[in-house]
C-alpha cells in the first residue's frame, strides 16, 4: 500500500469532489498540534457503510499548506505526505513518503519502514500542524541566579532575576510527535495537553541560557533587546527535551520584562555611577561642579563665606584631588597621552584667569584652590 501523488499544490473543493472518498483537514487552530482527518464519502464510493477506520483503494488524502499527513495502520505510521497536494491510496505494497521539507527527518523512517502485506485492522489519517505555534506565555515562578559583568568598570556581581514573555514553537519532526507524544488520539492533540511540561522544561533551560548572555556582558535591563541571542541559546538548551524527544523546535523567544531585587538594582546603579569616575575627566568635572555649588552657597552666606572657602580648601587638600589636575589628566587620556605628562600649551583659552592670592589657574568665578572671588 502507498500514496500516489494525484495533484500537487493547493486543492480546491471542486477538485476534491472528483474523488469518491477522501480524507481532509480543512483548518487547524493555532493551539492544535495534531488532528485526525475528516473522512468524507460521496455516493460513488464502495465504502457505503462509511467505516471511519478503513482507507479504501483510490481514496484520496488532501494535504493543505502548513500540514503533514500521517497514514497510520494499527497504531504504526505506514506513509507520510508533507507536500501540499492530493494523494491517491493504492495497493502497491510500499510507502512512497512525500517528505517535502522534512526530507532529512524522514530519511531514517524510510529505511526502517517495512510492510508485510498484513490485512489492515485499523487505518487512520492524521494531520500535523507544521506552522508556527505562537503566543505561548512563560514566567519564572522563582528567581534565577544571574551574574552581572561589566568589564568597563570592573564589575562582577551576583544577583537574582525574574522575567516573563512569550515563545513560539514548530513541529520539526511529525513522526516523533506522533510516536512519542500524541499517539493514536481519537480526535486532536493540542498544545494544552503538554503545556505544563513544555513550560517546566522551558523555565529550566532559562538559567543556562541567561548565563550565556551574562558571559557576553549583557545587563539584566538590556536582555529584552537580545531576542535572537536568547532564542539561539534556548534552542540549544531545549534540543534534547523538545526536538529529539517530541519533534518540537523553539522558533523564537521574546522576553518582555526583567526584574532584579530593589536593593541589588540600587547597588548596581551606585557601582556603575562610581565606576564612571575611573575616567579622570569625569571625576574632575564632578569635583568642579561640587566645588562651584559649595562656593555659591558660601557666597550667599555673608557671615560664613570666609570659613566656607577655608573649609573647602582644606577638604580639597585632605582629599588629595585637584579639579584642574583631574581635568588635565582626563584630556591626556582622551589624546592617548600618559597621565601626568604636561599637555602642549596652545592659545590662551577664553575665561581663564589666575588667582591674585595664590596664583592658581582657574576658569570659574572662584579660585578652586583658595576660594578667592574672580577679580
Amino acid at each position: 500500500m502507498g500514496l500516489i501523488q494525484a495533484f500537487k499544490g493547493s486543492v480546491s473543493a471542486e477538485l476534491a469532489n472528483q474523488w469518491k472518498e477522501f480524507f481532509v483537514c480543512d483548518s487547524m487552530s493555532n493551539d492544535v498540534l495534531l488532528k485526525r482527518a475528516t473522512h468524507k464519502v460521496s455516493g460513488k464510493s464502495s465504502n457505503t457503510k462509511g467505516e471511519q477506520d478503513v482507507i479504501t483503494k483510490d481514496s484520496v488524502v488532501i494535504v493543505n499548506e502548513g500540514q503533514c499527513a500521517l497514514l497510520v495502520d494499527s497504531g504504526k505510521i505506514i506513509d507520510v505526505a508533507a507536500e501540499a497536494g492530493a494523494y491517491s491510496w493504492e495497493d502497491n505494497g510500499s510507502a512512497s513518503i512525500f517528505a517535502g521539507n522534512f526530507a532529512e527527518v524522514f530519511k531514517e523512517f524510510g529505511r526502517r519502514f517495512t510492510f508485510g502485506g498484513e490485512k489492515p485492522v485499523q487505518q487512520r489519517v492524521y494531520f500535523v500542524n507544521t506552522k508556527d505555534i505562537t503566543g505561548l506565555k512563560f514566567g519564572t515562578p522563582s528567581p534565577i541566579p544571574f551574574r552581572v559583568l561589566d568589564a568597563n568598570i570592573g564589575l562582577d556581581m551576583d544577583t537574582t532575576l525574574k522575567c516573563n514573555g512569550n515563545y513560539s514553537l514548530q513541529v520539526s519532526d511529525p513522526t516523533a510527535l506522533y510516536t512519542n507524544l500524541a499517539g493514536n488520539v481519537k480526535d486532536e492533540y493540542t498544545i494544552d495537553d503538554i503545556q505544563e511540561q513544555l513550560r517546566a522544561t522551558f523555565v529550566q533551560g532559562l538559567q543556562p541560557a541567561l548565563g550565556k548572555l551574562s558571559g557576553m556582558g549583557i545587563r539584566p535591563s538590556a536582555i529584552p533587546g537580545y531576542t535572537k541571542e536568547i532564542s539561539d541559546a534556548m534552542g540549544e538548551e531545549l534540543n534534547h527535551d523538545w526536538t529529539e524527544k517530541y519533534g518540537l523546535s523553539l522558533t523564537s523567544v521574546q522576553i518582555l520584562s526583567t526584574i532584579i531585587p530593589d536593593e541589588d538594582a540600587a547597588t548596581l546603579k551606585e557601582l556603575q555611577k562610581t565606576g564612571a569616575f575611573r575616567n579622570q575627566a569625569m571625576a574632575g568635572a564632578t569635583l568642579v561642579q561640587a566645588q562651584a555649588a559649595a562656593m555659591e552657597a558660601a557666597a550667599n552666606n555673608a557671615n560664613g563665606a570666609a570659613m566656607g572657602f577655608y573649609g573647602l580648601n582644606m577638604a580639597a587638600q585632605v582629599g588629595g584631588a585637584n579639579a584642574a589636575e583631574l581635568l588635565n589628566a582626563g584630556a591626556a587620556q582622551q589624546q592617548g597621552m600618559p597621565a601626568g605628562q604636561p599637555m602642549q600649551q596652545g592659545q590662551p583659552q577664553a575665561g581663564r584667569w589666575f588667582c591674585p592670592n595664590c596664583g592658581n589657574e582657574n576658569y570659574g568665578n572662584f579660585c578652586v584652590n583658595c576660594g578667592t572671588k574672580r577679580p
